[in-house]
């Protein structure tokens, strides 16, 4: 809770049993588990006895790489495929996703009817535009676009590293398709 320790007392814990919630009184490491009772939590919040605070050391969630806009479908087809087609329920929707997507990023546009909606790469974005679709959302999207950086006056790319061990006959053919990527 913003680095601050907090007295709260835990209203519930429950544990899952297949799809099913059960209440329970014991958690163990590892197991994952649902709290009521704390109020808002942030990632990284550490919940612990209040005899021995000590907050485990926070994530660090890398900053999105690429943004899209997610419009109101203005097509002469929209309204046909979906049942949530106002840019007040897409934003709502987007919101609730900012919850538990900690890597997404939403900011609203001059248009009214547009959002720049940033993520960690189009499979990230494709993911919630394919689930927004799921739950009766229509929209118009953007291709994406790369997100650029200045760092000391220059610009900066987004980039990822990768290791891979590859058998000799075949690094040929790897390092191409690497370089097509």
């Amino acid at each position: 809770m913003k680095g601050k320790p907090v007295n709260a007392k835990v209203g519930k814990v429950l544990t899952h049993l297949g799809l099913e919630r059960i209440d329970s009184n014991i958690a163990e490491a590892g197991d994952i588990i649902a709290i009521t009772g704390l109020g808002e939590l942030n990632i990284s919040d550490t919940i612990c006895d209040p005899q021995n605070v000590e907050a485990l050391p926070a994530l660090s969630v890398d900053e999105p790489t690429v943004s899209m806009f997610f419009c109101v479908n203005t097509s002469p087809f929209c309204g046909k495929e979906g049942k949530f087609v106002t840019s007040r329920q897409i934003l709502d929707r987007l919101n609730k996703e900012l919850v538990h997507n900690v890597a997404l990023r939403v900011e609203e546009t001059e248009d009214a009817d547009a959002f720049r909606v940033s993520g960690r790469g189009e499979l990230h974005l494709s993911v919630l535009i394919e689930n927004m679709r799921r739950e009766g959302f229509e929209l118009a999207v953007s291709r994406p676009k790369v997100i650029f950086r200045e760092i000391d006056g220059r610009k900066q790319e987004p980039y990822e590293n990768v290791t891979l061990d590859v058998e000799e006959q075949h690094q040929g053919s790897v390092m191409q398709a690497l370089g097509r990527a």
